[in-house]
């Protein structure tokens, strides 16, 4: 099977966004920001109450801190984001809108573009990815391939390949950029 495709910016995009989502380091970070913004708010609302004997500062606090807590999700998601894009677009500019060729071939993957050309043993693959627009060859080395869907005609004889290979299928049809 031969696949020749371009890779825009939002196909990196969309490997980044999976990525972070799926990094036990991203979710914490998140996690944190989350809680420990609306506790300190709290904290100081407490302490600037006790200071000036005015309980209402403390309110005005406790609900800064909830809506936080409650919109912290939308804008994370929102500033993750724009970060990865402007990352993207600043150190992926030469790889952005470039031919990239796939060969699959017997236990191999021949991949060319415009700096590299490359042979990868099917034994160094450790799963096969899938999400809605995209799919993901995932290497031992925790280095991706990139797929776009509308570039593969048959997809059930794609997923075959690497069912034939033993190589893990991960189904993520249903992921989202949350």
């Amino acid at each position: 099977m031969k696949l020749q495709y371009y890779l825009s910016l939002s196909d990196f995009l969309e490997y980044q966004l999976y990525t972070s989502s799926k990094s036990q380091l991203h979710k914490k970070k998140r996690f944190r920001s989350r809680v420990s913004i609306p506790i300190l708010y709290f904290l100081i609302g407490l302490f600037l109450s006790y200071q000036n004997n005015d309980i209402t500062i403390v309110f005005v606090f406790s609900i800064v801190s909830i809506l936080w807590f409650l919109f912290y999700p939308v804008y994370s998601k929102w500033r993750y984001k724009k970060y990865f894009f402007k990352y993207i677009k600043e150190n992926y500019k030469n790889r952005i809108n470039k031919e990239v060729e796939l060969i699959f071939k017997g236990n191999h993957i021949y991949g060319k573009d415009v700096s590299s050309e490359t042979k990868i043993n099917s034994s160094e693959i450790k799963e096969l990815i899938e999400i809605k627009s995209h799919f993901f060859i995932k290497f031992k080395t925790d280095i991706s391939l990139i797929i776009p869907k509308h570039c593969i005609q048959n997809q059930e004889e794609f997923k075959k390949i690497f069912s034939d290979l033993k190589v893990g299928y991960i189904n993520e049809i249903t992921w989202k950029w949350k």
